[in-house]
């Protein structure tokens, strides 16, 4: 009854065929247990179906619900109620066709129904088709007819018209480009001015109350927000998608124990290093960027529809000193290449160098376009070279990434509570006030001229520890370590030992130092017009000493 293993009657055959049946429980029924999602790419693909919006822990909850919460009845009303009946779209052959209807299934998340394949809501709930067949067949409501015919079919030009309205709404509001949002890049996400549905919903009202037009309700609202393939941004840590999946049983002990492994054996080496970092034998940095701000950031409904600039964080955090440097800039002086994130982590580390030449060590998550490329240990093996010491880059496993450096975004974002943003460079002076103890955060705001071009006149071609098919890749390494001499070395877990790259580097004695580098931008990045356009907008509700800011900004004409 509760989705558990019990043990099952059988009749033992045995038995003289002049006596009668025994009757014995001795036969194993495993329990119940929810199948592996959808991984359909037309579920992907279609605007009907949210397969792949479903996560792990919401299939958990409906599983767990459905077996351990309801009874039979209960059960059987939730099939009939999530399985839907509707007229066959197309008929091939009407004289041999045998199938009356279509189904439709449905599953229901925080209040939102939604539409999922059939291999989806089985696997979820843990049944069979016979299972919906059954209940189905045995109950005369269990889908009502589709009354899509003739006149009734005929929709409200008034709801129409309604619906268009809420597309229009939601359309008008600036969206983040995919890059600035670590999953699910197929959605769009709208810019973080709304933290949940209800502030979104009472926006819509207010938009209609202005219009003189009745509202919708929220149900088919966020009916049609999901329709659209929208998201509100909530940007946060990547979750362990391992532990999830081995919460919901698709994982075997086994993988999940080496993953275990992994996350220890990455903690005890940042441990380790930071002993010896606080001894004073070595320096030791965590590196992250900081969810992307906005500026102007106001409280005024004027915002909602404008698009807005752009505004990154970079933050290195020193964990034997306490030490935190915080480079912000706009995209109007940047883009989040990464040649951009080198030039930070060098202008920083050759102050620090300057003041006391010691071997580095660098913690980070493994974002391949931030810190795990070619383009960034080009940068380091360069440092490593001109300073004559050796710089090593470490990754933590994916999933298990929180590192000090948060702790200064949380206290940035916890400043930032309550406040009008006019201009991005307040975000700067913000920041070194987000902490008196035991030292003020040190930041400053970067313009295009600080860059360096790393991407040019490569030491080193590719940093993947393999040549061959099946040969480890980029994404496998765990340890790179810049030598002096020109040498990059790698490990691909932390108790191997080190072993050179293996592909020739250019010779040590025809490098370029670093200040003979191009710079990476000749001139500002040009905004498109559109937002150059609402930024203008938007100056009506600013001060009249910011507008000039504004002005100023390169922008496109198209």
């Amino acid at each position: 009854m509760k989705g558990e293993s019990y043990l099952g009657y059988r009749r033992d055959r045995k038995a003289k065929t002049n006596e009668k049946f025994k009757v014995k429980q001795d036969v194993f029924k495993p329990a119940r247990s929810m199948k592996p999602p959808c991984t359909s790419a037309f579920c992907k693909k279609s605007k009907l179906r949210s397969c792949d919006n479903i996560n792990e822990e919401q299939r958990k909850y409906l599983f767990d619900n459905f077996w351990k919460n309801m009874n039979w009845e209960q059960r059987r009303s939730f099939i009939t109620s999530h399985v839907n009946k509707v007229s066959k779209k197309v008929t091939k052959n009407p004289e041999s066709s045998k199938r009356t209807d279509s189904r439709t299934y449905v599953l229901t998340i925080d209040n939102v129904r939604h539409q999922v394949c059939k291999k989806m809501f089985l696997a979820t709930l843990g049944i069979k088709d016979w299972f919906i067949r059954y209940w189905l067949t045995k109950t005369d409501c269990a889908m009502p007819p589709d009354v899509s015919s003739s006149t009734s079919n005929r929709r409200n030009p008034e709801k129409i018209e309604d619906h268009k309205h809420v597309e229009k709404f939601l359309g008008d509001l600036p969206k983040m480009p995919s890059h600035y949002c670590r999953a699910k890049t197929s959605r769009e996400y709208l810019e973080p001015i709304f933290s949940n549905m209800t502030q979104l919903y009472h926006a819509y009202k207010d938009n209609c109350e202005l219009e003189g037009r009745e509202c919708l309700g929220r149900k088919l609202f966020d009916k049609l927000f999901l329709k659209l393939n929208l998201s509100l941004f909530h940007p946060k840590k990547d979750q362990c998608d391992v532990c999830c999946s081995h919460k919901t049983g698709n994982i075997t002990d086994e993988e999940y124990a080496q993953h275990v492994l992994k996350k220890d054996r990455a903690r005890k080496e940042k441990d380790t290093d930071k002993g010896i970092a606080q001894s004073g034998a070595c320096h030791v940095f965590t590196q992250d960027v900081e969810s992307v701000k906005l500026a102007p950031y106001l409280q005024a409904s004027a915002i909602y529809y404008k698009t807005k600039l752009c505004v990154h964080n970079f933050t290195l955090y020193n964990i034997a000193t306490k030490e935190v440097m915080c480079y912000w800039f706009d995209e109007s002086n940047s883009t989040l290449e990464a040649s951009v994130f080198a030039s930070c982590l060098v202008d920083h580390l050759e102050k620090v160098l300057s003041l006391k030449l010691l071997p580095v060590v660098l913690y980070s998550d493994g974002c391949c376009a931030q810190n795990r490329n070619v383009t960034l240990s080009n940068a380091l093996l360069r440092l490593a070279i001109e300073k004559n010491i050796v710089i090593t880059q470490k990754y933590l496993e994916k999933g298990h990434t929180h590192m000090e450096c948060d702790s200064v975004h949380s206290a940035i974002e916890c400043k930032l509570k309550g406040k009008e943003i006019y201009l991005p460079q307040q975000y700067m002076a913000i920041s070194k006030t987000a902490r008196s103890d035991p030292m003020p955060y040190q930041a400053c705001y970067l313009d295009y001229t600080f860059f360096t071009d790393f991407s040019k006149e490569l030491i080193y071609k590719s940093i993947r520890p393999g040549k061959k098919v099946g040969d480890p890749v980029v994404t496998d390494l765990r340890m790179l370590e810049y030598r002096p001499n020109g040498t990059i070395w790698y490990k691909v877990s932390f108790d191997d030992e080190l072993h050179p790259l293996p592909h020739r580097p250019t010779a040590i004695n025809s490098i370029k130092q670093i200040n003979s580098l191009q710079k990476l931008y000749a001139a500002r990045i040009p905004i498109t017009k559109r937002k150059y356009q609402d930024l203008q907008d938007l100056k009506s509700v600013l001060p009249s000493s910011c507008h000039s800011f504004y002005d100023d900004l390169p922008h496109s004409n198209h």
